[in-house]
């Protein structure tokens, strides 16, 4: 990245705007002035419209060329359907108004109040009542003017008729106050109701159906709009406001196309290297392969300006451990064609998450091939004859879980060697020799108790030369720790670095035994879900066969769900916790976000 200051005259800073606009490569600094309240509200209508964009999508349906296509503005567009969501809101309130009444008086039938009207005007008014059958005395209807209306649901629904201005009438049981309506009232009102819901939802529909590209851009008008003041609040003004200060970065590749524009124009401008004290913009620069993992480093925090980029060094044991975890074949391979089949469907901006769900789909199928796992069957007590010449290959649970632990051994490792790296260009090798001397220390004892292990005895261990080694590796950790420090305080700090060292490298191992247990877990409950469909099904044909097929469905379609998920979310701990410590990642780098046209 390298700064850029641009000095412009005032009466051309409007249109020196528009020009960077058109050529959406410099990112704006940011200046501590607080957004004016023309911001803030810019800020509202964007995510107003972001909002009813999503909900339009949640309500498109398939194409219908019978639908009336929209061809209002964006911002008349967005007028029209939140008077529509207003006005099918309080439809929808009044429906549930009605339908409570009338699920209220639907139990005393069909009566007229006019009638009811008539007897109170002679002195005798009706008042409601309804008790559990149970409760209900049959001498109420010696002692009180009553009548029965109903029994229904375990209740008993009957009317008193008092003379006016008596108390109520001394009983068990609950009295109500109806409505002053008809039943046939009332479901009159609610079909005209539920008509006009029909209509302001279809309304919706029409939206939803050739509306949302409009809001789409919409959005980005207004966001061009909120780009442009945001670049006006951040510019300082010189020479008593005859002169436009901003300052903004720009990538190393856009800088021939800005300098050429700039020296067109005769733009007066500065241009330093980018220094990481002052946190320039972070723009990642990865193949299409490893692009497709950005997103997931995005969630934890993109790498700060002096340090490399984890992703293309996490993917690969991301993409190994998501298959490690579900390891099944059977669902690896719906997977892959469930994603490949939307991807002809999808716009552009999706298929490369549909992409990395092929490649974790296939890391799935791999792993699945290597357990001998197909949509819970273990395909390694299996009967059918060609699989008896490969049933040797599958690998056993003891063999899973030791390849757990060397996966989270080499990723450890790995993550350590990229420190180094780290260390070298941020600070000078110097500062990296204490994790060279733990490198050295692991990788050699390691080495030498794996071959004293093959040949059965400690001669490799305690040699001369592996001795050498560790003396060397604990100068490295113990002396030379820090160059700046005087050696008695890198001693100290070595001591208590080890023992965090330590501790750290054997539960950071031991949290990829994970790896081994979800992986486990997935292929058990695909193996009971199996099991079910079989034992629960009713031995009638036909029958049997749909009762197991939905079982099957179910039972994978919820261990597809909870497999898929964790193992999403597990490798992705692994990654930010185990991974990136030892890595030494930093992190907290600001996204590049040019101020560029969207439209």
């Amino acid at each position: 990245m390298h700064k850029y200051s641009f000095l412009v005259y005032h009466a051309d800073y409007s249109g020196f705007l528009e020009d960077l606009k058109q050529l959406g490569v410099v990112h704006i600094i940011e200046s501590d002035n607080e957004p004016t309240s023309e911001l803030q509200e810019g800020f509202r209508e964007v995510n107003d419209v972001a909002k009813m964009i999503k909900f339009l999508q949640g309500r498109k349906k398939e194409d219908n060329k019978e639908m009336k296509a929209v061809t209002v503005s964006g911002q008349q567009l967005r007028s029209d359907i939140k008077n529509a969501q207003s006005q099918l809101d309080l439809l929808q309130q009044q429906y549930s108004s009605l339908e409570k009444e009338y699920r209220q008086l639907q139990p005393w039938g069909q009566f007229s109040w006019d009638s009811l009207t008539k007897l109170q005007n002679v002195g005798l008014a009706p008042r409601f009542f309804y008790c559990a059958n149970r409760k209900f005395k049959s001498d109420w209807e010696q002692q009180f003017n009553l009548g029965v209306v109903t029994e229904e649901k375990g209740y008993t629904y009957f009317v008193i008729f008092v003379e006016e201005g008596d108390a109520r009438p001394e009983l068990d049981a609950e009295e109500v106050r109806l409505p002053d309506r008809s039943l046939s009232q009332l479901k009159v009102e609610m079909d005209e109701v539920d008509r006009q819901i029909t209509e302001m939802s279809h309304s919706l529909d029409v939206y939803a159906h050739s509306g949302i590209e409009i809001l789409e851009q919409y959005k980005n008008q207004l966001q061009e709009e909120i780009d442009a003041k945001h670049a006006v609040l951040h510019t300082a003004d010189q020479v008593d406001g005859k002169v436009k200060l901003l300052e903004g970065y720009a990538p190393e590749t856009s800088m021939q196309g800005l300098e050429s524009y700039l020296e067109k124009t005769g733009t007066v401008y500065l241009k330093a290297e980018a220094v990481s004290e002052e946190k320039p913009p972070i723009k990642l620069k990865n193949n299409s392969f490893f692009r497709l993992f950005e997103p997931i480093g995005k969630l934890f925090s993109l790498p700060s300006y002096i340090e490399l980029d984890l992703t293309p060094f996490f993917a690969p044991f991301f993409l190994m451990f998501f298959g490690f975890c579900l390891g099944d074949a059977g669902y690896g391979l719906l997977f892959v064609l469930v994603a490949t089949y939307f991807k002809f469907k999808v716009k552009k901006d999706i298929k490369p998450i549909l992409s990395l769900i092929q490649w974790l789909g296939l890391s799935t199928v791999v792993f699945g091939a290597i357990t001998g796992t197909f949509f819970g069957i273990k395909l390694s007590e299996s009967s059918i004859g060609w699989m008896q010449n490969v049933k040797s290959y599958f690998l056993d649970n003891n063999q899973m879980f030791s390849l757990a632990l060397i996966f989270g051994g080499i990723q450890i490792m790995f993550g350590m060697f990229i420190k180094v790296a780290n260390q070298i260009r941020q600070e000078g090798f110097a500062y990296s020799l204490a994790t060279w001397g733990w490198i050295l220390l692991i990788l050699s004892s390691l080495g030498a108790y794996v071959a004293d292990l093959a040949i059965g005895t400690e001669t490799y261990f305690m040699s001369t030369i592996h001795l050498v080694v560790l003396g060397i590796a604990g100068l490295g950790i113990f002396v030379f720790n820090h160059p700046k420090r005087n050696v008695f305080v890198n001693v100290g700090a070595g001591l208590w670095d080890a023992y965090g060292m330590i501790t750290g490298v054997i539960g950071d191992l031991l949290s990829y035994i994970r790896l081994f247990a979800l992986g486990l877990s997935s292929a058990i409950l695909g193996l009971v879900f199996n099991k079910l469909a079989f034992d629960l099904s009713p031995d009638f044909p036909v029958v049997k066969q749909l009762v197991i097929l939905i079982i099957l469905f179910i039972g994978h379609g919820i261990n597809i769900f909870m497999s898929g998920l964790g193992s999403f979310v597990h490798p992705m701990r692994l990654t930010f916790v185990e991974f990136y410590k030892n890595a030494g990642f930093i992190g907290g780098g600001r996204e590049y976000k040019p101020f560029r046209k969207l439209n």
